[in-house]
Parts: structure tokens; C-alpha cells; sequence
């Protein structure tokens, strides 16, 4: 912070019991909400992640995490993202669950707070204004009838990778489109759908990214695909509220590999989406809405190698979330830059940024030019923070981009206070 009275200062702040995570995000929710407005399609991609303080013994606030053994918290986390252009708003909502010990060994997660992070985003998110469409993307976890009526009930789609076998049903209007060796087959959802042949036409290569705790690196996967449309209702773990609710008429998307490389997984996506999905056109465009979930991946990423928010050392979990309050924004805004270097390079820099921090920039390294583009902004900064840009050292990673945002910030703030003294 600068001075130890800085110090003090930011110490009573993240003490203060009356200031909470969602005011301090507030503003940047709301402005990431009204920029969704004017568009007219939306992605709302989600994901829950683990902030583990283990290694903090004397912080109190915390749950669990990991095996149960782990202390620590759980954030959920819903950017709003255009599709086109892999283009990130803004966070459109954010929670923080502590995790506690199930009162019951029969009880289940989906009763508790962090069973409902999906339904509660959904609901806080709100409803698009007409002509626009918003759609929540979410992995296996959001399976679940309550959350996709969330999203129905407030006018909005949902894209969803299928966890559970659900029960089907058929009627008059929804029969089975292909006949099946057992009833069983016909009943269950991921059984029903993984008897279905492939479609002869439509297969193509996906970019699968890479799984560290699997170690699978990143590479293409060439994938069939087939669809088809089903009618499910509320399942056992529905609440009473809900149990009578009509059944919802789901489109169900499967892409898988049929010859995996030796020594890797394969790929098998089993999407339900509220929107039809017709054609191969639709398939592909489910299948490409469904990868931007892994922006949110890694926003939480930056979060943690980037700004470091598990080597916080306050001594309580509340301290921490309001923490979250200013690291949440700084995060997205460093994701957002990452994505326009990446899709629109050769966009000017100052369209994107503070025309300061080009200046400064500049000033620090001639070579550099006042038009310089968001992509030559952006390796600069990563150079700012130790990336060499040789051939063969790949793109900067989140702690260095960091490290360089942080030195450039502090460059800049030098500099107003400069032209401060001088105007």
C-alpha cells in the first residue's frame, strides 16, 4: 500500500462489517448488465472454484473444501460474453458459498447454498429486455430442473452439460425417434442418447484444452455429433415447489470422439439446451457457445496465479470476500484485454485503454509508437512483467501479465500525480 497509514486504512476497510462483496461489485455488475442490454446475444457462462486457505490456520470464516479436509471458499462466478469474438463484458454476478459439513449423510449438496448457486445466479442475472437473448452456459454441475426453470421463468435459454440420467418422457407429442433393444434404453436420458447413431454428416474437429490434473495437453479432437429432442419432468431431489412443475421440452446434443488418440480421454459432450437444435448448423453453434465456459475457467484462474487472492492473509473469511470486491473487477478487466489482443489485435490501444498508460509506455520504451495496437500494447505488458517474447517461450501467463499490469498501474498513477502538480 505504500506507507503503513495505507496500510491501516485498507485494514479498516476490509474489516468493516457494513461494506460487502456485492457493493463492491455493484457498479461493475450493473455497467456489465447495461452493456448486455444493447446486445443482441448474450452468453452468461458460469462456474464455481475453490479458494483454498489450507494453508492459513488462523483465518476463521472459512468451509470446507477439497476432500473436506481443506478450508476455504467457494466462489461462483457468471461473465456475460458475446459470442462472436469471444468478446467478455463484464461479470455479470458473483457469490460466495462457505461450504459447512452436511448435517446428514443422506442429505444432499443440492439442498444446501451450493447447490443453488446456479438458481440464485439465474434469478440475480434478471431478464433481457425484449429481442434480446441471453443464454447460461454451465457445466455438470447446474444439472439440476430448478436452476433450468430459473432460467425459463426470467425469459432467458440455458445450455447445459447433461450429469444425470433423468427419466424421459413420452407422449402423443414426444416419441422416441429410434428404436432400442430395451425399454430401459428408452427410459433414461444418457441411456436414450448414446444409442443414437452418429449423424453422417456434421463431424469435425474441436479444440480440447489441456487437463493439468489428468496431464493431457491441449489438442484437437475430431468428433461426431447427433441430436435430437426430449420432454423430462422434476426428479426426486426437486423441491416441493416445484415438483408439479410442467415437464420441459429440452433439445439434447451429443458430441463425442469415436477414436480417441492412444493415452487420452475422449471427448464426450452431452449438451440439453432450451433452444431448438435442428440442424448441423445449430449442433455446431451449441458446441461453440458451450466452449466459451471456459473464459470463466479462466477468469478464476487469473484470480488465483494472477492476483494471488489465495495468499491473502486476513484472519477472516468475510475480510476476504470483500477483497474479492476489487480483485473480481481487476481480474475481468485483464481477461477482457487478453480477448481483444487475441480476437482484434490490430484495434488501436487506445480504444480499449487509458490513453495514459500508452503514454507512459511510450516513455518508457521508445521503440514503441502512441498508435501502437492492443496486441503490441498487450506484449508490452507482458514484457513489463518479465515475459521475453522469445520464439519459443509461448504466450505470458496470468501472474506475469500480473506482475506487468501492476508495475504499468503504478507508472501511471506516478504520472498523474505529475500532471497533477503541474496543471
Amino acid at each position: 500500500m505504500g506507507s503503513r497509514n495505507n496500510v491501516d486504512r485498507a485494514y479498516r476497510l476490509l474489516n468493516n462489517e457494513d461494506v460487502t462483496m456485492a457493493q463492491l461489485l455493484a457498479p461493475h455488475c450493473t455497467q456489465t448488465l447495461a452493456a448486455a442490454r444493447d446486445c443482441p446475444l448474450v452468453l452468461m457462462v458460469e462456474d464455481t472454484t475453490e479458494l483454498d486457505y489450507t494453508a492459513h490456520p488462523y483465518t476463521q470464516g472459512l468451509g470446507q473444501v477439497g476432500n473436506g479436509r481443506g478450508r476455504g471458499l467457494l466462489l461462483h462466478s457468471t461473465l456475460a460474453v458475446v459470442p462472436e469474438g469471444r468478446q467478455v463484458l463484464g461479470l455479470a454476478h458473483a457469490q460466495v458459498v462457505v461450504r459447512a459439513p452436511l448435517a446428514d449423510a443422506k442429505q444432499h449438496r443440492r439442498h444446501t447454498a451450493e447447490g443453488q448457486v446456479w438458481e440464485v445466479s439465474a434469478r440475480s442475472v434478471g431478464r433481457p429486455p425484449a429481442g434480446v437473448c441471453w443464454v447460461h452456459v454451465s457445466d455438470r454441475g447446474s444439472d439440476i430442473f430448478d436452476y433450468m426453470v430459473a432460467c425459463v421463468d426470467a425469459g432467458k435459454h440455458f445450455l447445459v452439460r447433461a450429469y444425470q440420467n433423468r427419466v424421459l418422457l413420452w407422449d402423443d407429442e414426444m416419441a422416441p425417434t429410434v428404436a432400442a433393444e430395451t425399454d430401459a434404453v428408452l427410459g433414461k436420458l444418457l441411456d436414450y442418447v448414446r444409442a443414437l447413431p452418429a449423424q453422417p454428416t456434421g463431424g469435425y474437429s474441436v479444440a480440447v484444452p489441456a487437463c493439468k490434473t489428468k496431464n493431457q495437453p491441449a489438442r484437437q479432437a475430431q468428433v461426431v455429433l447427433q441430436w435430437t429432442t426430449v420432454k423430462i419432468g422434476p426428479g426426486s431431489h426437486t423441491p416441493p415447489s416445484l415438483r408439479h412443475h410442467a415437464p420441459l421440452r429440452l433439445w439434447i446434443l451429443r458430441v463425442w470422439e469415436p477414436q480417441p488418440p492412444g493415452g487420452a480421454e475422449a471427448v464426450e459432450w452431452i449438451l440439453l439446451s432450451s433452444l431448438p437444435i435442428t440442424t448441423v448448423a445449430d449442433a455446431h453453434r451449441a458446441v461453440d457457445w458451450y466452449s466459451c465456459r471456459w473464459l470463466c475457467e479462466d477468469y478464476h484462474q487469473c484470480l488465483k496465479t494472477g492476483c494471488q487472492v489465495e495468499r491473502s492473509q486476513l484472519d477472516d473469511g468475510a475480510d476476504i470476500q470483500r477483497l474479492l470486491g476489487f480483485c473480481c473487477p481487476l481480474a475481468v478487466r485483464l481477461l477482457h484485454l487478453r480477448q481483444v489482443a487475441r480476437q482484434d489485435p490490430e484495434l488501436p490501444a487506445t480504444a480499449v485503454v487509458d490513453p495514459l498508460l500508452v503514454e507512459v509506455l511510450t516513455l518508457r520504451n521508445p521503440r514503441l509508437s502512441t498508435t501502437m495496437t492492443v496486441g503490441e500494447f498487450w506484449r508490452a505488458v507482458a514484457g513489463l512483467g518479465g515475459h521475453l517474447g522469445r520464439r519459443g517461450d509461448g504466450p505470458p501467463g496470468w501472474r506475469t501479465l500480473w506482475k506487468g499490469w501492476r508495475k504499468l498501474s503504478d507508472l501511471a498513477e506516478g504520472a498523474r500525480l505529475i500532471k497533477g502538480n503541474t496543471t
